[in-house]
């Protein structure tokens, strides 16, 4: 398996627990919209491996980062130490939580970081294939203070009718002023149940809620498709 270096060229925090890096995107670096990479951390004397979701498109110059900051993991304290100019060496890219062509529209929930993926394919649909298909997202953070890239989703809302998304916070501030929706995404994803694609990405708990309500809701399972965080 090729092992890639590049260096960081971006560093930005999106809210009080999450970054975004942009890393050089070396020569030859070919992914597909949904797919990992794994970074290698140095651990003491020995090295380990941890899987980031690429948040780019496939047409971008940069590789696009979004990670959650947990002072416990050794992948996000490494990420977080690192500066503009540093070196980090990666895998070719994996997964096969990837968009499918073969579908009448698509419909993605994320929750937190999980929507780096998401970011990607959505990215990919409406910016390199130009996609006349339907897609919506809904996304879910815990309060007004996670909220993040809103001014991207809302540029491509603006320039792909076909676009649409919503974001609902599972516990807004009493007096923050929050006018979206709120709860969980389990309780907002049966109002748009169509014949959509699914595809879902975030904590464990959330990706089996959202998948038996699916089901239940005569959603078929090859129509789910899911990566956890």
């Amino acid at each position: 398996m090729t092992i890639f270096t590049a260096k960081i060229i971006s560093k930005k925090w999106l809210s009080s627990d999450v970054f975004e890096l942009h890393i050089e995107r070396p020569d030859h670096f070919v992914f597909r919209a949904g797919q990992f990479v794994q970074f290698q951390i140095p651990d003491g004397e020995k090295t380990i491996w941890r899987s980031y979701s690429i948040a780019s498109n496939t047409h971008d110059t940069h590789i696009e980062l979004c990670l959650k900051f947990l002072s416990e993991g050794k992948g996000s304290r490494y990420f977080n130490a690192l500066k503009v100019g540093d070196p980090v060496s990666f895998k070719e890219p994996q997964g096969k939580f990837v968009c499918s062509n073969d579908v009448q529209a698509y419909y993605f929930v994320a929750t937190g970081v999980g929507i780096a993926p998401i970011m990607s394919m959505i990215r990919e649909e409406l910016e390199v294939k130009k996609s006349e298909k339907e897609i919506q997202l809904l996304f879910g953070v815990r309060s007004e203070d996670d909220v993040f890239w809103v001014d991207r989703l809302e540029e491509l809302k603006r320039r792909y009718p076909l676009f649409n998304y919503m974001i609902t916070l599972s516990q807004p501030k009493p007096n923050g002023g929050w006018t979206g929706l709120r709860g969980r995404v389990t309780e907002h994803i049966l109002h748009h149940l169509v014949s959509h694609s699914f595809y879902v990405c975030g904590n464990a708990e959330m990706v089996k809620d959202v998948r038996e309500i699916l089901i239940k809701n005569g959603v078929a399972t090859k129509q789910i498709h899911f990566e956890i965080f």
